[in-house]
């Protein structure tokens, strides 16, 4: 019972995502905006006066695709809209430390050949083009409809045929999310020309394109140096397995806490100590200002891009993060023998809020993840 409610959740969660994203973006006024970057004599949004780069591979969908991409993340990145920003901060770190755990149950035994589950990289560029609350939702509800490691999993269905790809998935997605998401942020001119940092921002937006690329030449690399790493027993193995999924999810925590906590603190600063902050960026950092989005009904209406930003960014949180939180803690429960008392249920709703609170969302989902992977896998048994 309770793996269908949250199956329909999630769907309900993705439909949600669709209306957020895209529905009112189009009632609001934002996706109009965002059209007209493509247009002759565009400028980059805010109060700087620039060519907006509208050319960046010669093929023309693909290029008016990415001028709407760099124009909206433009918004977060040039630092004049410290509430964009820190919202998109925000997503970034639990979107990080989300994909630590997709990319995991992608690489694991008891998903191989469910091409939706394993094709990460494409499914990365459909939330690249998306949104990630609107295709994030549908991974989880199919990953809980087809996937044999939900229900009561076996160790060997948890177990990666070869562990050293989970070690290198970290890497891949420092290399490929990180390195380009800092090379966008150098600020303009002053660093680096706007033209330049446009570059760098369409670069960024095919990030799951460069983690896949990464992990498949590190594992190459990895596998031709050392053969010795594909060829192991299958104790040997689940050793392994064990052991960099422990270092995988404490790569998840530490990113999906970083963002939590650098959002929820410089908000509080503001709230408290008002002082510290410029008259420009003050009002912009307030806890309301961040974390309680538009009502995504009636007549709000997007003067400026970087407000229809801001709603934006802030419901792909709202929804996307929920139905990772929802999907883990669902994994987590369905690998439980017996029945659970009232009692224990309490305290672990008591827990997750209080993880929650601590790590954020998706530090709470790699935990739940993790406290499955471990029951499983038999950690008296294998450490």
């Amino acid at each position: 019972m309770a793996l269908t409610l949250s199956k329909a959740l999630l769907i309900l969660l993705s439909l949600a995502g669709f209306w957020t994203l895209w529905g009112f973006p189009y009632q609001n006024g934002l996706l109009k905006i965002l059209g007209q970057q493509s247009e002759p004599g565009a400028v980059i949004p805010g109060p700087t006066v620039a060519p907006m780069k509208q050319t960046y591979t010669g093929i023309g969908v693909i290029d008016k695709q990415l001028t709407v991409l760099v124009s909206f993340f433009y918004t977060a990145i040039d630092g004049n809209r410290a509430d964009v920003s820190l919202s998109f901060l925000y997503l970034g770190g639990q979107v990080l430390a989300a994909w630590v755990l997709i990319m995991v149950e992608g690489l694991r035994n008891g998903n191989r050949g469910k091409f939706f589950l394993t094709a990460t990289t494409l499914f990365g560029v459909g939330v690249a083009i998306v949104g990630y609350a609107c295709v994030a939702p549908l991974w989880f509800a199919l990953h809980l409809w087809t996937s044999p490691t939900v229900v009561n999993p076996k160790d060997y269905q948890l177990d990666v045929d070869i562990p050293i790809k989970i070690a290198i998935a970290p890497i891949s997605i420092l290399v490929g999310f990180g390195l380009p998401s800092l090379l966008m942020c150098l600020p303009a001119p002053t660093v680096v020309s706007f033209e330049t940092k446009q570059t760098w921002t369409g670069i960024q937006q095919g990030w799951s394109i460069w983690i896949g690329l990464t992990q498949f030449i590190l594992s190459t690399l990895v596998l031709t140096i050392d053969q010795r790493a594909s060829i192991q027993t299958e104790n040997d193995k689940r050793l392994k397995s064990a052991r960099y999924l422990r270092l995988a999810y404490a790569f998840a925590i530490i990113s999906s806490a970083g963002s939590h906590l650098a959002a929820f603190s410089l908000s509080g600063l503001a709230y408290l100590f008002p002082v510290l902050f410029s008259a420009t960026y003050l009002p912009q950092l307030q806890p309301a200002k961040i974390f309680v989005p538009v009502v995504p009904f009636g007549q709000p209406q997007v003067k400026i891009l970087a407000d229809g930003a801001l709603w934006f960014l802030q419901w792909d949180i709202v929804v996307g993060v929920s139905a990772s939180l929802l999907w883990s803690l669902t994994v987590r429960d369905a690998s439980k023998h017996g029945k659970v008392t009232v009692t224990q249920t309490l305290i672990e709703v008591i827990k997750t809020i209080l993880i929650t609170a601590l790590l954020g969302p998706c530090g709470a989902a790699a935990v739940a993840i993790w406290s499955r992977d471990e029951r499983v896998l038999g950690k008296d048994k294998r450490t």
